[in-house]
């Protein structure tokens, strides 16, 4: 088995085939990380669009630190004060005709109710983000699911064990677009003084195109069986007299 994976998997079962000039083998592994495969529906497994419109409200504090503060995650975004509908997936940049939320940086906050089937009770069940640009915080029932950072990539986390089946549930999504000079791509708060109001700063780029922010793809969930296939590797070898192909699965 070749090594990339070695701190994420560990092997827990294997099995040999050898044919004429050709050996193959495969490999079960365990893994802890997220892989990145779009899910499919089939036979097993099923998939629910959490697309649409979602209540949003952006965090206009000084220090963009009042929905942590206030723990605006547990209860329904539109309790905790004014709410406006957003698309999902949409940039909320130029949603709205307000220059001041085209321009903003900082937490915006979303949130959503949804249904989970009975019938999907005894499965796996994930939810999935396949992009929220840049720093994304996620929670549902207001239990902390997972953060990630880097928007143009994808993130999920399993729900099976928090979410209630057969009734409604609620996600809720905090979203930072502030770039700084260690995130990809780079750029720095500048904090201006003199005539501007206290406080006052604005994000400084380093580049030549917008910086739309909040969720640009879609939210979906779906389930596997508790046991399950998440990824399949293939690495090919030759000897002088014969082949190998190692298939490893995830």
């Amino acid at each position: 088995m070749v090594d990339i994976y070695r701190s994420f998997c560990w092997k827990t079962k294997s099995l040999f085939v050898s044919l004429p000039l050709l050996f193959i083998f495969f490999d079960a592994v365990a893994c802890d990380y997220f892989p990145t495969l779009y899910p499919r529906e089939s036979e097993t497994r099923e998939v629910k669009e959490l697309n649409g419109l979602w209540n949003f409200r952006a965090d206009m504090s000084v220090n963009r630190s009042q929905g942590f503060d206030d723990k605006w995650y547990m209860s329904r975004l539109e309790k905790t004060g004014p709410v406006i509908p957003m698309p999902v997936p949409s940039s909320y940049n130029d949603v709205t005709q307000e220059k001041s939320l085209r321009d903003f940086t900082g937490w915006v906050w979303y949130d959503k109710e949804f249904f989970l089937p009975l019938s999907w009770k005894g499965q796996r069940v994930v939810v999935r983000v396949d992009s929220a640009r840049y720093y994304a915080k996620m929670w549902i029932n207001s239990v902390f699911l997972v953060e990630h950072e880097m928007g143009h990539l994808p993130f999920e986390a399993e729900i099976q064990d928090i979410a209630k089946f057969g009734t409604v549930n609620f996600l809720t999504i905090a979203v930072d677009n502030t770039l700084t000079p260690t995130t990809l791509p780079p750029g720095e708060i500048v904090y201006k003084h003199g005539n501007y109001p206290p406080h006052f700063f604005i994000q400084s780029l380093n580049f030549g195109f917008f910086n739309y922010a909040g969720i640009d793809r879609q939210v979906r969930l779906y389930t596997t069986p508790l046991v399950y296939v998440s990824d399949v590797r293939v690495v090919t070898d030759f000897t002088n007299n014969g082949g190998k192909l190692l298939f490893t699965f995830f």
